[in-house]
Order: structure tokens, then sequence, then C-alpha cells
């Protein structure tokens, strides 16, 4: 829903009061606005207030030269050339942005050694030779030391991986190292909500420690997502009136990262199995092998599927063009705990990218045309 939408909505339905709303007491807001203040009192609440951008105490975000993913879309003008801090989703999708517009000259700093790096290491790689293609310059292993505005320009000091300094200036600098969640200054622990060491509202399926207060959304320690933020507010809305909603099955949310080449992800990937010791199987089938991918000439990425030894599914990594469309069935099936019987067994259509998710459960199955020694490179099993 928009918010436009939203607005009518409220105006058709309920009172909406904007202001800054704090608790004073377990079951009353006090909401300070530009007419005034005005207490309201309420039997249930629900918490969704959002997250804003986290930024590094040694970078002054002034909106206009140094910037978050709350300002960049406002910026007057595209800049010729665009420092990015942080490699994670938001960082790496604004890199995809700019590159393509073709305008600017993107740079993109991490502390880690690789992109992406909650992700597996072969999804990094592929993104990163698209940024080389595309001109994304990234520089791995960076310790940003100063952001100093400078005139039209910002001035952006940091040490590489060996230690050496150096000194460039860029038209805009934008800080995408992460969200933190909206909790200050909300007074929740006058209504009895604990939050967790990040900052979050400790939450399970949306109940909160208080019986009349539940969250939803980026104020959760879930997952950033709009998906996942309008299923918890369906979920606790129902919970709350009664209607006794089925558990949220985390395990089973899906992503998709607006890349070039696009990546579309649901539950495990190898690290995650790795830390959770769980004993996986994993197959890999390259997009060089999908004739729809063939026909749209656009071989780069793979279809990586996890799932456990007894064949019950894990995991999902698409790497390419329309990998979002295929990761849907496989997060229902993973939802309701089926196993690799239930892909191969599913007609797919033809010619789709979705054939590279049933030639990964072949494999796996050992049922695929696919022979990983005779196909090196192409396609491989992987044992966790």
């Amino acid at each position: 829903m928009t918010r436009r939408g939203f607005r009518f909505w409220l105006r058709r339905n309920d009172e909406h009061v904007a202001g800054r709303g704090t608790f004073v007491e377990p079951h009353t807001l006090e909401v300070v606005s530009a007419t005034g203040t005005r207490r309201v009192t309420a039997e249930r609440f629900l918490i969704a207030v959002g997250s804003r951008p986290r930024v590094p105490g040694n970078l002054a975000v002034d909106g206009i030269r140094i910037v978050t993913s709350d300002h960049i879309e406002r910026v007057p003008e595209l800049p010729r050339r665009l420092a990015i801090v942080g490699a994670g989703i938001v960082g790496c999708e604004y890199a995809t942005i700019f590159a393509h517009l073709g305008q600017t000259q993107v740079e993109l700093f991490d502390r880690q050694p690789r992109i992406l790096p909650f992700e597996d290491a072969d999804v990094s790689a592929v993104v990163a030779a698209r940024f080389a293609q595309i001109g994304v310059h990234v520089h791995r292993e960076a310790k940003i030391e100063t952001v100093t505005v400078v005139g039209d320009e910002v001035e952006v000091t940091w040490n590489d991986h060996a230690g050496e300094l150096h000194r460039q200036r860029y038209d805009r600098v934008l800080v995408a190292t992460g969200r933190a969640p909206s909790t200050a200054n909300l007074g929740l622990e006058r209504a009895g909500v604990t939050l967790d060491k990040g900052g979050g509202v400790a939450a399970t399926d949306t109940r909160t420690a208080a019986p009349h207060v539940w969250a939803a959304g980026d104020v959760t320690p879930d997952l950033m997502l709009a998906n996942l933020a309008e299923l918890e507010a369906r979920h606790a809305i129902e919970d709350m009136y009664g209607l006794e909603p089925p558990p949220i099955i985390h395990e089973a949310q899906p992503a998709i990262y607006f890349l070039s080449p696009e990546v579309g992800a649901v539950g495990l990937d190898e690290q995650k199995a790795r830390a959770q010791h769980i004993d996986y199987r994993a197959a890999v089938v390259h997009n060089a092998l999908n004739r729809r991918n063939l026909a749209m000439r656009a071989t780069d990425g793979f279809v990586k599927l996890l799932a456990r030894r007894d064949g019950r599914l894990l995991g999902l990594r698409v790497v390419g063009p329309q990998a979002g469309t295929c990761i849907q069935g496989v997060a229902l099936m993973i939802g309701q705990g089926l196993t690799l019987d239930a892909i191969e067994r599913c007609v797919h259509p033809h010619p789709a990218v979705t054939e590279g998710v049933l030639e990964a459960a072949r494999l796996l199955l050992g049922k695929s045309l696919f022979k990983p020694d005779a196909m090196p490179g192409l396609c491989h099993i992987i044992e966790g």
C-alpha cells in the first residue's frame, strides 16, 4: 500500500494522530506535534516505527554532500563521482543504479575482503565481476579515516589493506553501513517492552515482553524487508484480536537483491548452514546450461540449491536475470518441510530460468543428465 493509499484508508476507518509519541505509562502515549501535546490511551499497541540509517561515529552526514539512503534519491543532479561507504545490499544496489545511469563514476568502500559478505563467496564473486565490467571500482579491506566537505566536494581519506593512506575527492558520499531500529526515546521500558543488544524490540512472532504490545517490521531483530514487515504487521493485528494466526516461518523468507545480475535468496546459504552445524549437500548449476539464459544471452550466474542429507530443503540462491521469480516455489517448499523430491516431481515450464532449480535438485538426487565430471565448471556438487 502506498502512503497516499494508507492516508486515505485512515480517513475512512481510524483517527490519525500525527506527532512523536512516547510511552508515559504502560497504556498511555504522550504525542507531541506542531499543534501541541495530547495523550492517547489504548488497550493494545503495535510498534512499527521502522529503522534509520546506521552511521559510523566518524562520519558527519549533512544530507547534502554526505548522504544516506534517506537523502540520495533527492540529490538535485547526478554526481560525476560518487563514493559509497558500505558494500552490503543498500550500497551495492545504489552502486548498480548509478553505474547504469552512465553519468557517474562509482567507487565502493568496505572493510570486508569482499562485497556482500553475508552471502557465500560465489555469489559475491559474480556481482563483483559484473561491477568491474560496468565501471564500479571496489576498495576492499578499506578503513575510512575522514570524510570532510571541502567547498562543493567531499574529501575522503582511507587506509587500504596494506595500511597505505589514500586521499580522493567526490561530488557526493553515500553512507550505506546498515540500518538500526528507531527505538530511541519511545519510552518502551515504561510499557514493559525489552530491547535486544542491537536496540531492536525483543519479540517472538511479533509478541513482546509486554502482553499488550506487539512489534512488526524493521523495529524487530528480524530481516529488514518490506514483505516481512507486512507479514508481521498482519500477524500482529490478527494475534491481538484473537484470530490465532499460524507462526511466521522465518526460514522460508525470500529476498531479492536488485543488482546486476539480480540475486534471489531464500533460506540458508552455505556459510549459515556451517554456522548452524548442519550436515548439508549443495548443487550448483551455471546459467550457461539453461536454454532460456542462452536465448537471453545472459549466462553469467548460477543456481545453488542446499538440502540436508535426508533431502529436506534448506535454501536456494539464484544469480542472474529473473532470479527473483525462481525462489518462491522453493520458499513454499521450505516452509512445508518438503524434500528434493517435491521439486523433481513438479513439472517446470520450458524454456524458463526456473529449470536451473529443477536441474540442481536432480543433481542432488542423482537423476540429472548434467554430469559434473563431464561438465567441469558448469555444474558440481558440494559436500558440506
